[in-house]
């Protein structure tokens, strides 16, 4: 939206300039060509700063900026890929217990008579306690992540 704006004003402005230049009265005609004089000037001098520019990143002068720019960058892709790994590591222990959960609830539907139930008070507690702890790790991923 910035860009449409900034685009449109641009040539509003040179439409404007060039409307005065051509058809504006002489002191219009005269304040056109002093800002297309300028505006030259200035394209003219910008132009000498990108060959100065270029001719020193050439000769190096970059050289350093560019180096530590690719470390970082190098840094930043090997900490994602480590977090990554871990998200991963994570999703499958969460679905290990998402299995594990259905295979409980399937023991449970099926014979109620010959569940024990010490065993079933036990194979629940130690689901929750899993699902606290990946609970917990998720949070601490997704923080990471942020």
């Amino acid at each position: 939206m910035i860009r449409f704006i900034i685009t449109t004003t641009f040539f509003l402005v040179i439409g404007l300039l060039g409307y005065n230049y051509i058809f504006g009265t002489a002191e219009e005609k005269e304040q056109a060509q002093e800002i297309f004089s300028k505006g030259a000037e200035v394209v003219g001098a910008g132009a000498g700063l990108l060959k100065s520019e270029y001719q020193k990143y050439g000769d190096g002068k970059y050289d350093g900026a560019l180096d530590n720019i690719s470390n970082v960058l190098s840094r930043l892709k090997e900490d994602d890929g480590e977090l990554l790994r871990e998200i991963d590591s994570w999703e499958e222990r969460k679905d290990d217990w998402d299995q594990k959960k259905i295979d409980l609830q399937e023991r449970l539907d099926g014979d109620l008579d010959s569940i024990n139930k010490e065993k079933l008070k036990k194979a629940f507690a130690a689901l929750e306690n899993e699902r606290k702890i990946l609970e917990n790790e998720g949070k601490q991923l997704k923080e990471k992540a942020e």
